[in-house]
């Protein structure tokens, strides 16, 4: 069996009670166009490849191809290489579904990658170090939020599923995961004017994040003209909402 590597971020899903939960939570019909971030082993492959009837599976360790390619499906297409490099529209003409027991070492960067392809997507269900999950799901005030809970709420409407303890993986982590559902919200794109506008203006503000927000963003926008837009210049950047963001952005338009 094949050793996961920490230099991956490897922990491989193994208790069969999440396995099932994780299914029944994402609900997949047999006409879905399924995509797998991370398919490891294949703990959660093989179930899945008795529902549906299309999945492309994405791994970057070539050391767990053979064990994959096992499964022998007509139904499954695997991808050795980073998904970071895999481009959707190559592979599929309709909307997709994603599921991944994401890396925690590369989880912002799956993430980004996944606002950049928001329109080849219904959903994504994603498995997440509990701590990186909270900071997606958080709210203003709370010292958990950040650029990167502003730009997930404003793309997808973000839903906490459940916890999953450390000894549901083999190495077990040091810490509790979570299970996330993203639906992309209509409309919005991470390509256009308000999405790159709200990505500057997120980027300065949380890059100095014990200052106030007037003078974190005065190279963007007069104090007189934040104030105008009912935003107290004497709050830090955790402690406006994602709707302070987007009228920012809007107004820098």
């Amino acid at each position: 069996m094949v050793k996961a590597k920490k230099t991956l971020g490897q922990n491989f899903l193994t208790e069969t009670t999440v396995i099932n939960q994780i299914i029944k939570s994402i609900h997949p019909l047999s006409h879905d166009n399924f995509l797998e971030i991370g398919p490891g082993r294949g703990a959660i492959t093989k179930p899945l490849l008795k529902l549906i009837k299309n999945l492309h599976a994405v791994e970057i360790d070539k050391d767990l191809l053979q064990d994959l390619q096992k499964l022998e499906s007509s139904n499954l297409s695997i991808h050795n290489q980073s998904i970071l490099n895999f481009n959707p529209e190559e592979y599929f003409d309709k909307k997709i579904r994603i599921i991944g027991n994401l890396p925690y070492n590369i989880s912002t960067q799956i993430m980004l990658w996944s606002f950049e392809n928001l329109e080849n997507f219904e959903d994504m269900h994603f498995m997440f170090q509990k701590e990186f999950g909270e900071r997606l799901l958080s709210k203003k005030d709370k010292k958990s939020f950040g650029r990167i809970s502003v730009l997930t709420q404003y793309l997808t409407k973000a839903e906490y599923c459940f916890d999953i303890s450390p000894e549901s993986f083999s190495p077990e982590p040091k810490v509790k995961s979570v299970f996330i559902k993203f639906i992309p919200i209509k409309n919005r794109s991470f390509h256009n004017p308000i999405t790159q506008k709200l990505q500057e203006v997120t980027r300065i503000a949380f890059m100095h994040k014990r200052k106030m927000i007037g003078k974190s963003l005065k190279t963007l926008m007069k104090e007189e003209d934040l104030a105008n837009l009912n935003i107290d210049l004497k709050a830090r950047p955790e402690n406006l909402s994602v709707e302070d963001y987007v009228k920012i952005s809007e107004t820098l338009l």
